[in-house]
């Protein structure tokens, strides 16, 4: 971390005219790219942080992480980025202890967006990858602890920049006597905040992305299946009622076969019937006819 501020070119007198003219171009330059970042982060870092804290329906897991890292990001816009932009009428309002405390924020707000950085891709992990834990370990409660012990381990990890930091007339830079002991500080703050959470991110992103691929791949598998089975039975649905209005119509057609010769027996046997019945009263008719021939 540099905690120099950039001097104004007039307050340099080894520069000569050329040299004045391009570090005012480049702090114009530099001054059009600042002010940009400053007003935009600024703005939209309060606007989460009021959103969140006004609404009560905001007060989730994956917004207080957001929370967190809106005010991480908004210490070193504030304490930090104006003093950076050399042609701007801004003093340092701080003395020594005040480039003590301004180093310790700075250094403090990084390590916090680093580490809530991690958490929360810790909490996306949990969430895809074993989301039968998320019940109990992704709540509110258990956000707002991670939180606390990550601002509690960011400030830890800077106090070293409290020795370090000290001030001439108009800069705020480290120590010359503790340049080994800077030197270690910068290594160990890139192995813990740096190194070791983008390994950590790859690997967390790298399993998720499988994750959901291979539930990708599952859900288009179980979708075949579920459509071929669907299809399947269909086909059997309908071949079962083809099968069945065919055995419908051989039925009608054997009853419709089997009436018709009952009928034509039963037409027979009414006219059999009728015509012995004739018969016999004619056999009768005659037998009468000759008792009374007979008779006379």
């Amino acid at each position: 971390m540099n905690t120099n501020n950039i001097s104004n070119s007039s307050e340099l007198p080894f520069l000569n005219d050329d040299d004045r003219e391009f570090s005012h171009k480049l702090n114009i330059i530099q001054g059009c790219i600042y002010i940009p970042i400053f007003c935009a982060g600024i703005v939209n870092n309060l606007l989460t942080i009021l959103i969140i804290l006004l609404n009560r329906d905001m007060h989730t897991v994956t917004n207080c992480y957001l929370l967190n890292l809106a005010i991480s990001d908004s210490l070193p816009l504030i304490v930090s980025l104006p003093f950076e932009i050399a042609f701007l009428p801004i003093t340092l309002p701080w003395n020594q202890y005040g480039c003590k405390l301004r180093s310790l924020l700075a250094e403090t707000s990084t390590n916090t967006s680093i580490l809530t950085i991690s958490a929360f891709t810790i909490e996306r992990y949990i969430a895809v990858c074993r989301p039968l834990h998320t019940t109990f370990l992704s709540t509110t409660g258990r956000a707002i602890k991670i939180q606390i012990l990550i601002w509690f381990i960011a400030i830890l990890s800077s106090t070293p920049y409290l020795y370090i930091t000290t001030k001439n007339e108009s800069h705020c830079l480290f120590d010359p006597d503790f340049q080994a002991f800077v030197k270690k500080c910068f290594q160990i703050s890139a192995t813990f905040f740096f190194v070791l959470p983008a390994v950590i991110l790859c690997v967390l992103y790298a399993l998720m992305a499988r994750r959901l691929y291979s539930a990708r791949l599952l859900g288009d598998e179980c979708w075949s299946k579920s459509s071929s089975r669907a299809s399947y039975s269909t086909s059997i649905c309908v071949k079962k009622d083809e099968q069945d209005n065919n055995d419908l119509e051989q039925k009608r057609t054997k009853s419709h076969r089997s009436t018709v010769p009952s009928i034509t027996r039963k037409y027979a046997s009414i006219r059999l019937s009728n015509y012995t019945a004739s018969g016999a009263q004619g056999q009768n008719m005659q037998s009468m006819k000759k008792s009374a021939f007979k008779m006379l």
